[in-house]
């Protein structure tokens, strides 16, 4: 437009050809299709707008349960570490009940300290033989000493040891 609101030939020319181009692509396109595309444009905002909804509510549901879980996994997290202190103070008082047993009654404790050892010598040869075995090697076992240990020695030691002590 020219400064005293009259308009030009030129704005008019090109306002017109405009027109006529839109009116044009509007006699081209069929009413019935731009409907039914507007119409399909709502039902998938319908149905995004609905899946945001689930979404956040999803959402909205695992941050709860995740706070559940955290919470109670840090509990379970702190009884264990209790559980372990416990563990810790309990094995400590049995190694101190072991070493005052063994100043108090040195030959029971190492009798007993003995068939502890034996037993633990066993099961570290089954180990080996069950290794040799599975490799292919040689089944005769290995002895721990060349002493033979009788138990029954050894736990009549141990009981007598033992009824000494309920009796003081």
């Amino acid at each position: 437009m020219t400064p005293h609101n009259v308009p030009s030939s030129s704005e008019e020319d090109e306002n017109g050809s405009a027109e006529v181009f839109a009116r044009s692509l509007m006699g081209k396109l069929n009413r019935e299709d731009i409907v039914a595309m507007v119409q399909t444009q709502r039902d998938m905002l319908s149905r995004y707008e609905k899946t945001n909804e689930m979404l956040i509510n999803f959402n909205i549901l695992s941050a709860s349960r995740f706070d559940v879980t955290t919470q109670e996994f840090r509990k379970h997290t702190q009884l264990l570490f209790e559980m372990k202190k416990d563990l810790d103070v309990i094995f400590r008082r049995i190694r101190i009940l072991k070493q005052r047993l063994g100043m108090v009654h040195p030959e029971a404790f190492a009798a007993c300290s003995d068939v502890y050892n034996l037993m633990e010598d066993g099961e570290e040869e089954e180990g080996k033989m069950s290794t040799a075995k599975s490799e292919g090697f040689a089944s005769e076992p290995v002895p721990a000493s060349s002493e033979p240990v009788k138990s029954s020695s050894i736990s009549v030691i141990a009981d007598e040891q033992f009824h000494r002590c309920n009796c003081r």
